[in-house]
């Protein structure tokens, strides 16, 4: 062997890449080995393997931004709302704060503040009625999230001055009460004397969240308040949305330095409602969800790494021989733990890219066909929803090759326990 010179490196590593393209060109010899037909079992597994972690991933992922986007289209990020002890639909009026949103323009996470009130009444046809709350909105766009749900008419127009009268209401109450779009609806509202108000419909939507569409209906600002009999400058309280939810906790804390010493004219103060705390349970089961995905993900890494291992174990053990002439050559364990890595490394990225495809096609196909439908009232959507992202992808498969290399790595070890001597003794 050529002996390297005090300034030239050592390449180490060209005999395991000299060695490795020798026997991976040579398709015959491959073909009489013990380990040949393990090689598309392994590719598989490593495919399976990763395919069910990506689609995992991007399942729980959409299911968390599906499921809190329609919370909060309904009820907002965090609501600025009195400080009292009503666990009802009733509202205690809240004095407007001009100025509000320059007060709050330097937090980036705010994406809108909208003004709003709610009024819980009855919906009364001839022969059926239908509990709801009748909220109201100041403007137009405030109701801006119902668009990609609207199923026949159109949204509220909430920009005119007074009341409208116009109101938008769920598919749900179509079908139970028999009401439509262009038809006049009648609402009462349980008080000493009774109230009673006729609104036009002139949208339906649906989110398919049963618990929301069962209860809410959307009607401008100045027809709730005077049927609360709040003045003008009252209202029910603050709806403040976010451009995402990772930014709630930092957000609340600062809208809570600024806001809560605010007294109002009645000498109550303020309060700020996390729609976390609001719709605890739901959230908690979002949580759990990252959860589900880690056990999934644990399970899945050992499959592949397990099967990857197998299959390196198999090559070592009918190369034998051929290890104890290389180490008797000269040949370095250093070499040929990575000739060793080499040979497994064309099965594991086989997989790997047969996964990317296959969790990936499945990815696709969910995200813009819908095919795989839910129930509603169980999982608070109708499909299952996909987050795609790209780096959420490259992370699952840079964990995934990380993972199953180190496995691979501390393997190769068994051939610096393989005495030269005794492998060719043996042969």
């Amino acid at each position: 062997m050529r002996q390297c010179g005090d300034n030239e490196p050592l390449r180490w590593w060209r005999l395991p890449l000299f060695l490795q393209r020798v026997h991976s060109d040579d398709v015959t010899t491959q073909r009489k080995f013990f380990s040949h037909p393990y090689m598309p079992i392994a590719v598989i597994a490593v495919c399976i393997s990763l395919a069910a972690m990506i689609v995992s991933l991007n399942v729980s992922r959409g299911f968390q931004q599906e499921i809190s986007n329609r919370v909060v289209g309904f009820l907002g990020h965090l609501q600025l709302v009195s400080l009292d002890r009503n666990a009802s639909y009733e509202q205690h009026p809240v004095d407007t704060i001009a100025g509000l949103t320059a007060e709050l323009s330097h937090l980036k996470a705010i994406s809108r503040i909208s003004t709003f009130a709610q009024k819980p009444g009855v919906v009364k046809t001839a022969s059926d009625m239908q509990g709801c709350v009748l909220k109201g909105y100041g403007r137009s766009s405030d109701l801006i999230y119902f668009a990609d749900y609207l199923r026949r008419g159109r949204l509220p127009n909430l920009d005119s001055v007074g009341e409208q009268h116009e109101v938008l209401i769920s598919e749900f109450f179509c079908r139970t009460l028999g009401l439509d779009t262009g038809k006049r609806m009648t609402v009462y509202f349980v008080e000493q004397p009774p109230r009673v108000r006729q609104y036009r419909i002139v949208g339906v939507y649906e989110t398919k969240f049963e618990s929301f569409d069962k209860t809410y209906l959307f009607t401008d600002l100045a027809s709730v308040r005077t049927l609360n009999g709040w003045s003008d400058s009252q209202v029910g309280g603050y709806e403040i949305r976010l451009h995402n939810l990772q930014a709630l906790d930092a957000t609340k804390e600062e809208v809570e330095e600024l806001e809560l010493g605010r007294i109002q004219s009645d000498g109550t103060m303020l309060r700020v409602v996390d729609v976390r705390d609001t719709h605890a349970a739901l959230f908690d089961w979002l949580s759990l969800q990252d959860i589900n995905v880690i056990v999934l993900f644990t399970l899945m890494l050992l499959v592949s790494g397990v099967n990857m291992i197998s299959v390196l174990l198999i090559l070592i053990l009918e190369r034998t021989r051929m290890i104890g002439l290389l180490k008797a050559f000269g040949a370095t364990s250093r070499q040929l733990r990575l000739l060793f890595l080499l040979y497994t490394f064309r099965p594991l990225s086989y997989g790997i890219l047969c996964g990317n495809l296959l969790g990936m096609g499945l990815s696709f196909s969910q995200y813009y066909w819908r095919w795989i439908h839910l129930s509603p009232s169980e999982y608070y959507v109708d499909y299952i929803p996909v987050e795609l992202n790209f780096w959420t992808l490259l992370l699952v498969n840079l964990g995934t090759l990380l993972v199953t290399l180190v496995l691979l790595l501390l393997t190769t070890r068994t051939i610096e326990r393989i005495s030269p001597s005794e492998s060719l003794r043996r042969a």
